[in-house]
C-alpha cells in the first residue's frame, strides 16, 4: 500500500509547482482586485453647514463615503447607519474624486465643505511623511508581486531554476512590502490621531454635532490575502529552484548509456 502512494523525485517536483503556481495566481489576483476596487475604507460623516440665512444656526447633514487607493465616492443620505450594499448600490449619484494612492493627504477632506474647515491643518508633517512612505511600499509591492507573478507564471514550463529563484524572490519581497502596507494602514486608522484630530477640530469651529464613522472595507481584506499568498508561492518558487538545481546533475547522470560492445579483430 506504501509503495502504491510513493512519489518520485519528478512527481513531488510537479506537484510543488502546481501548488506554487496556484499560490502566485491567487496572490496576483487578490492584489489586483485589492487595488482596483474604491473599498478600502467605508464610512458615513455628520457635518454642518450654515442655515437659512440666521446668525448662529447651522443645520446636519450626513454623507456615506468610500475610498480606495485610486478614487474616493461620496453621496448623501439621510442616516449615518450603512451597509455595504448601500455603498454599492446607491440611488443617489455619487461623487468621485481621484485619491492619489489612498491614504495619501489632502487640503481639505472630501466631506467637509472647504468653506466651512477651519485654517489650521488637520494633520502633522509626520502623519505626512507616514503615508509617503505607505505609498512607496504600497507601489513596491504592488509592482514586484506583478512582476514576479507573471515571470513564473510564463516560465514556469521551462523548469529553469534560475527563474524559479528570480520570481520567487519577487513573489517574497512584494508579499512583504504588502505585509508593512496592512500594518501601517491599520496603525494609520486605528493608532494615529490624524482623524480624531480632525474631529476635534470641528467641534472646536463650532459644529459639535459633527461625528465620523469609519470602517474596514472589502479591498482592504484582500490586502492581508495577497499577500500571503505572495510570501507562500515565494518560499515554494524559492524551494523549487533548489530542487530543480539539485535534481538536474542527477537526471543526467541517471541517463542510460548504450553498452559497449568490445570484439577481438
Amino acid at each position: 500500500m506504501s509503495e502504491g502512494c510513493h512519489l518520485s523525485p519528478n512527481d513531488r517536483l510537479s506537484l510543488l509547482v502546481f501548488f506554487a503556481l496556484f499560490s502566485g495566481a491567487v496572490g496576483v489576483v487578490a492584489t489586483l482586485f485589492s487595488c482596483a476596487t474604491n473599498y478600502w475604507l467605508l464610512g458615513s460623516a455628520e457635518f454642518c453647514h450654515t442655515g437659512d440665512g440666521v446668525t448662529g444656526t447651522k443645520a446636519t447633514d450626513c454623507m456615506l463615503f468610500h475610498e480606495g487607493l485610486f478614487w474616493r465616492c461620496s453621496f448623501p443620505a439621510t442616516s449615518p447607519k450603512y451597509s455595504i450594499l448601500d455603498l454599492w448600490f446607491s440611488p443617489h449619484v455619487k461623487v468621485c474624486q481621484a485619491a492619489f494612492l489612498f491614504p495619501f493627504p489632502v487640503k481639505y477632506p472630501f466631506w467637509v465643505e472647504s468653506q466651512d474647515f477651519h485654517d489650521e491643518p488637520y494633520e502633522h508633517y509626520s502623519a505626512i511623511v507616514f503615508r509617503t512612505f505607505w505609498s512607496i511600499f504600497l507601489i513596491t509591492g504592488v509592482a514586484t508581486v506583478l512582476s514576479g507573478g507573471l515571470s513564473v507564471i510564463c516560465t514556469a514550463p521551462l523548469t529553469n531554476h534560475k527563474f524559479y529563484k528570480v520570481g520567487g524572490a519577487l513573489l517574497l519581497c512584494g508579499g512583504l512590502c504588502l505585509l508593512i502596507v496592512v500594518f501601517m494602514y491599520l496603525m494609520w486608522v486605528q493608532i494615529l490621531d490624524t482623524l480624531e484630530e480632525f474631529t476635534r477640530g470641528q467641534h472646536v469651529s463650532g459644529c459639535m454635532s459633527f461625528h465620523l464613522s469609519i470602517q474596514h472595507g472589502p479591498s482592504f481584506m484582500l490586502a492581508p490575502v495577497g499577500s500571503f499568498f505572495s510570501l507562500l508561492s515565494g518560499l515554494l518558487f524559492l524551494v523549487l529552484a533548489r530542487s530543480a538545481r539539485s535534481l538536474g546533475p542527477n537526471r543526467t547522470n541517471k541517463t542510460p548509456q548504450p553498452p559497449v560492445v568490445e570484439t577481438d579483430l
